[in-house]
């Protein structure tokens, strides 16, 4: 939907110069005009940054990060072309809900950078992403482990800050006393799963799991989107350091889903078992592979693992 340009906050606001957003907030938050009368948004930090690096790289928009001599930091974005302001606009409206959640300074900065990654994200593409079944599956999989397995043993923050993400050389979750890799397959074929590098069954932490998900693609599942609603619903009340920390997961996933140009998968689950990953189990292991060898691939058939089969439900994690 456009937006109306007589609603535009710059409307009326002469060359260099600020208006602030509201009063209702704590934090300075101020729309601005540039020199050359460019539209622009700026948030003010009551103390100076650590680091000046501009957070994101968005096309179209200029960022600039910097310390004032007055000892507080700045946190500007100017829009490089008058004629986009829309989305523009949108971006800064999104910045400022962020803001809203935090009385920290500190914090609403560290949120509002980790939100300009996902607009870097959604305005570099020309075109919109499109996940495969395997993405999705693998993703998928990754959510139910973590609402199904992880929320009911330590809650939804820990399962959360718990969860690696699209690392694919590293297991999918890193507990206190465990580790867990989680793979899918589906269900009408074989029961194989693929280890995409040395590290994901190796560890020398202990114990290291394998959940493996047997799914089905049909009408009448669940997609990722239900399973991503259905955990932002958890945290509700919750941390809003934590809630940023599972979006930027989902934003390294691919998971986008202003970009994302077809419809989502639906999947049910035909099977769902766990593996204890012990030192007999079969797996290819970082030592005792030449070091000209820098990256390795291979497939398990989960119908010679019984052995190593263990309860999903009596697996220990805090």
């Amino acid at each position: 939907m456009m937006i109306n340009n007589d609603n535009s906050p710059w409307k009326g606001m002469e060359e260099s110069s600020q208006r602030r957003v509201d009063f209702e907030t704590e934090h300075n938050l101020f729309w601005i005009t540039d020199l050359e009368g460019k539209y622009g948004f700026c948030l003010q930090s009551k103390n100076t940054f650590d680091n000046i690096n501009p957070p994101a790289n968005l096309k179209g928009i200029s960022i600039l990060k910097r310390n004032s001599n007055h000892n507080y930091g700045e946190l500007f974005l100017v829009l490089n072309k008058k004629e986009d302001w829309q989305i523009f606009y949108t971006l800064c409206q999104d910045l400022i809900s962020i803001t809203h959640k935090y009385e920290d300074d500190k914090a609403m900065i560290g949120a509002v950078e980790i939100r300009l990654k996902r607009w870097q994200q959604l305005l570099r593409h020309e075109r919109n992403i499109v996940l495969s079944l395997e993405a999705q599956m693998g993703l998928f999989s990754e959510l139910l482990t973590l609402k199904e397995i992880l929320v009911p043993k330590v809650g939804v923050e820990q399962s959360i800050v718990s969860w690696v993400g699209a690392d694919f050389d590293k297991q999918d979750f890193l507990l206190a006393n465990a580790i867990i890799e989680v793979k899918s397959y589906r269900t009408s074929k074989s029961p194989i799963v693929t280890i995409s590098s040395l590290q994901q069954l190796y560890s020398d932490k202990e114990p290291l799991y394998l959940l493996t998900y047997g799914l089905t693609q049909t009408d009448n599942g669940t997609s990722i989107d239900k399973l991503v609603q259905d955990i932002y619903e958890m945290l509700e009340n919750k941390s809003a350091e934590v809630s940023d920390i599972f979006d930027n997961r989902l934003i390294e996933y691919g998971f986008i889903p202003e970009l994302i140009e077809s419809s989502l998968f639906k999947f049910i689950v035909d099977k769902r078992r766990a593996y204890y990953v012990s030192e007999s189990f079969p797996k290819i292991l970082p030592p005792t592979v030449a070091s000209q060898i820098l990256t390795v691939k291979y497939s398990i058939d989960l119908l010679q693992c019984y052995e190593f089969e263990i309860d999903i439900n009596k697996i220990e994690i805090r």
